[in-house]
Order: structure tokens, then sequence, then C-alpha cells
């Protein structure tokens, strides 16, 4: 069946896209804002995150209490949460609730309360998500590898620093939501059993005559140290290395992807192989993509012991630096299969195409349908992932380790 794929655009700059899932008894729809933590201000780092939490904490006639009651009461299963560029409030729900839940929405992000009395609970609950994943050191690795392998602001952490989040005012947040939470720049995604014509008036209805306001532009800082160490009292050691790979949005990123999955996508993977079962060096191994819009990076972390931590680091870049020239048909072909059972998949879920149509249309400014992306994984060959390799090395290398002592980064990767 051919896919029914659509996209609009509001008055005020609103972008509206949505795949029409007739199968599926549920449909999903998420509103994307352009108020990521990218525009947290020096020193309230995670305001955007308290920001979006507080959105949340009572809209337009509704109290917090209400707000909850009543996206419940629709059966919505709703979330909502804070990434580098973006606010997202989302929800799945049955099809024929939907004309209900999007007056809800538009209140959330047109006329959030944004009580002073609430902020206090607001804050805290993301001081205790704070103080959760500050004590994981796998956490603070990666954490601390974006911070300096990514120019400033892109580095800092989505869900904020203690300490700034402990200073945030009303006064913040609501200055924070004026002049981010608004249309211009705004991806609103649905997918599933819709009424795309009639989704795209109702929508125009509740947000069409919402003025876009202008927002300044991102001021890129730079990048940190390339090796960086971070004392920790363990008999863990965890190590974690990243260097620039093509963005989605460039043709040679389903290359890097397959690379980077052969390299260290699963338990056929070079590093789960070589490193974790052949050596017995690491507990846990792993290589993966992570892309924005305008740059992306190839991410590899492992965690093991003190004892053999330099050793697992030597392994891990010597098979970096082994890749190109020893790939296999067999290895390429086990990533493609799994890359393109994950897009069929996908196709089972409202939520899943809801945010997949919606990462698309802000990576490429248009929608590819099934077809296309599976076409992209069959051009694929050894030729082309070798081709690559050989022309994109890790040139912007970083290498954080946190543990007792510092490694050496002293087994070269060839540039």
């Amino acid at each position: 069946m051919k896919q029914s794929l659509h996209s609009a655009t509001l008055s005020n700059g609103i972008i509206l896209v949505g795949e029409r899932l007739p199968d599926l008894e549920s449909v999903a729809v998420a509103f994307h804002s352009p108020a990521g933590s990218i525009h947290d201000p020096v020193g309230k780092c995670g305001l955007a995150t308290v920001a979006g939490e507080m959105c949340l904490r009572g809209a337009g006639v509704r109290d917090s209490r209400q707000l909850v009651e009543d996206l419940e009461s629709a059966g919505v299963q709703w979330s909502q949460g804070v990434s580098s560029t973006h606010a997202s409030f989302s929800g799945a729900m049955v099809a024929r609730h939907l004309p209900d839940v999007l007056p809800i929405y538009a209140d959330i992000l047109r006329r959030p309360l944004l009580p002073e009395d609430e902020l206090p609970a607001a804050r805290q609950m993301v001081l205790q998500n704070l103080a959760g994943i500050e004590d994981d050191p796998t956490h603070r690795t990666i954490a601390a590898l974006r911070r300096i392998h990514c120019p400033a602001p892109w580095g800092m952490p989505t869900e904020g620093i203690s300490a700034d989040v402990e200073s945030i005012s009303i006064d913040d947040v609501r200055g924070f939501v004026g002049h981010h939470l608004q249309p211009g720049g705004m991806i609103v995604s649905v997918a599933g059993r819709i009424d795309w014509d009639d989704f795209v008036r109702r929508v125009d209805d509740l947000l069409g005559d919402w003025p876009a306001v202008s927002s300044a532009a991102v001021g890129v800082g730079p990048r940190g140290p390339f090796v960086h160490h971070v004392p920790h009292d363990s008999q863990q050691t965890h190590i974690a290395l990243a260097w620039s790979v093509p963005p989605y949005r460039d043709d040679a990123s389903h290359e890097a992807t397959a690379a980077l999955a052969i390299l260290g996508g699963g338990p056929s993977s070079r590093f789960f192989t070589e490193v974790r079962e052949r050596r017995g060096l690491c507990y846990s191994v792993s290589a993966g993509y992570q892309t924005s819009r305008d740059f992306a990076n190839a991410v590899c972390y492992s965690g093991t012991s003190a004892e053999r931590a330099q050793e697992t680091l030597d392994v891990m870049l010597a098979e970096i630096g082994r890749l190109p020239g020893t790939i296999s048909p067999d290895e390429l072909g086990r990533v493609k299969a799994r890359a393109k059972s994950g897009l069929t998949m996908q196709q089972e879920s409202s939520a899943a195409r809801a945010g997949a149509i919606a990462r698309q249309w802000y990576h490429l400014g248009r929608l590819r349908t099934l077809a296309q992306e599976l076409e992209r994984y069959d051009r694929l060959d050894v030729a082309g992932v070798e081709g690559w390799l050989a022309d994109q090395p890790p040139r912007d290398l970083t290498v954080v380790s946190l543990g007792r002592d510092p490694l050496e980064v002293r087994c070269a990767i060839p540039a």
C-alpha cells in the first residue's frame, strides 16, 4: 500500500507533517517548539528543562491537576521533553479523541500559567533527576565527552547543572517561554488514523493566529581539549571517544552509520567480539551515531576495570584504525537487515512515526517514504562504506576517561 505522507505550512510559519496509517486505531501528535537547551543563558543551564516542566503546571483555564486529569480522561499517553533544539509536548491516544485533545495542547503552548507557587516543585523534580544521573558514572563520562567535543552551547547538558537549576527564578522561566516557546520554527507532527485536511483546519484554528516573534541566532563557542580525564575514586574506569561524521542530511550518513554499526552496534560487532568476548577487557562496549542538523558525531563507550582500562582504550583505538579495508559483505548484510527491519516495524507505531517524520522534516526539510529509506540501504555496499572510511578518517578524535588514573592515547589512528 502506498504511504500517505502530508505537509503544510501555516501563515505564521508552523510546519505540519503527517502520515495516515489507516490500519491503526490510534493517533499520536507531537508539538516541537524551538525552545531547546541551546538557548539556556550562561549560568542558567537547565532553564529550558525547568520551563518545559512548568508548562504542564497549568494552562488556559486548567490548573496543574485539572490539566493532567483532562489528558488522562481522554486516554492520552502524554509526555514532555527537552532536547538541545526543541521543547516537545506529545501524546498518543485512540483516534477519535484527537479533536478534544488538540485544544488542551494549544493551551499548553499558547497559554501556560507558569504559576510562581509551582516553581519549587518543578525545580525539585529537575534536581532529583539530576541527582540520579549525576551519580551514574556512564552518564558523567558521556556528558563530559559531549561538553568538550561539541562546540558550546551544543555540548551543554540538556537536563541542566544542579547549581544553575537552583538559581532559576520565575522571571527566568517566563522570559524564556515568552522568547522561545513560539510558532516560528515549530513542527507539529501527527501519525495514525487521521483525516489530514480536518487536522490542518483544527490546528490552524487553534494556532494559526499566534504571532511569530524573531529570536536571536545561537552563538557558537569553541570546543574543549582533545584528551580529558575526570578523577573518580573507583575500581572501574569509563572511557568515551568521539569524532565528527556527516550529519543525517548528508548522503554519506548511511555509510557512516553502517561503519559504526559494524564497529560497535551489537553482539556481532567488532568491539563486542574483540574487546569484550575474545579479550575479556570490559563489561560494556559500544559505538553509535549521534546527529544534530548541521553536525554529527561517532560516539564510542566502554566500562572496564581500572587495571585493564589502558589496554581497553588501546584495543578500541586499534579496532577503529583496523576497520578500513577489512569489512566483509556478511557484516554489512547484518547491519542492513537490522536497519531495514527497524524501519519497517516503525510503521506499526503511531508514536514512532510521528517522531520520525518530525525528525525528518527538521533535518531534511522534506519527508522520505519508507520505500526511499529502504532503497538507500539497498544501495549500500562494501565498496561505498570502505570508500567513505578511506576519505573520512577520525581527524578530531576526543578521548575522555573517568576513573582513578588518566589514560594515554598512545595507539594512533591514521589521519
